[in-house]
């Protein structure tokens, strides 16, 4: 196996599994580490996130974008940088490859409304468009009627921009894979066999997760502010725990492997 791109937001960076080490002065709450102050703890982030134990499994270098948060908006500009078929300055990607070196990409849906539309010329979010909103969509129509025709534009846009990148990656004989947070994307994913067939459930305690979100809802526990197995006061960071990332590794690889054989 050749390297794998992870394209993603802080799920796949692994925001927040410094705290593991519990080094002092350590913030308790999501703030972001800077390396050069906590070079141990943000040693054991890359190393423990899911991007990293896939990789060393596989015997491969991972290849990631170096900086926490993002959006699928974000991930579509960082893989293009990465094998240099943007046409725009980089941004995001500190490396340039060729196809060739790359044999894999796991591109991690984020949170929907980040994304955003240009319209008359102004790029535009669906926050913009209501001062009372909730829950990626679940609108008051009353407030505002335009939200719900925006927001299937925005996922129709943003799922054919994935979808028709990996056709254009695995025609360079890069094979590509779909993992969500949230289940922005299901009803699109659900006719669509091309994609259907790239998407990596995740798989813990017997039971099948389509979603970090549905991985949560089952055990709360799989978030840091909420795992008190490893924290007697847990940090508020509702980032994937420790155990939550290699869950989802293993997930990855058995997806990969399947494939492979």
């Amino acid at each position: 196996m050749k390297r794998i791109i992870f394209a993603g937001c802080s799920f796949t960076f692994g925001h927040g599994l410094w705290q593991y080490t519990k080094e002092e002065g350590l913030s308790k709450d999501d703030a972001y580490v800077v390396p050069r102050e906590f070079p141990v703890s943000f040693d054991f982030m890359r190393k423990n996130r899911f991007a990293r134990l896939v990789s060393n499994y596989f015997g491969t270098p991972e290849v990631i974008r170096d900086f926490t948060a993002g959006s699928d908006q974000l991930s579509l500009e960082f893989v293009p940088e990465v094998l240099r078929f943007n046409t725009w300055e980089p941004k995001w990607a500190k490396v340039d490859l060729d196809f060739s070196e790359i044999s894999h990409l796991v591109f991690q849906t984020s949170y929907l409304d980040r994304c955003s539309l240009i319209k008359d010329g102004k790029e535009i979010r669906i926050s913009d468009l209501a001062e009372v909103w909730k829950n990626y969509g679940d609108i008051d129509m009353h407030v505002a009627p335009n939200v719900t025709e925006f927001w299937q534009e925005l996922k129709t846009t943003y799922y054919n921009r994935i979808r028709n990148m990996f056709l254009f990656l695995e025609d360079k004989g890069i094979k590509c894979y779909m993992l969500a947070i949230t289940d922005d994307y299901f009803d699109l994913i659900e006719n669509d066999e091309f994609i259907k067939s790239r998407f990596i459930d995740i798989e813990y305690s017997g039971t099948t997760f389509k979603s970090f979100g549905e991985l949560f809802a089952f055990d709360k526990k799989l978030m840091i502010i909420n795992d008190t197995d490893n924290f007697e006061d847990p940090p508020k960071d509702y980032h994937p725990s420790l155990k939550c990332h290699r869950i989802v590794a293993n997930s990855i690889i058995k997806k990969l492997e399947s494939d492979l054989s």
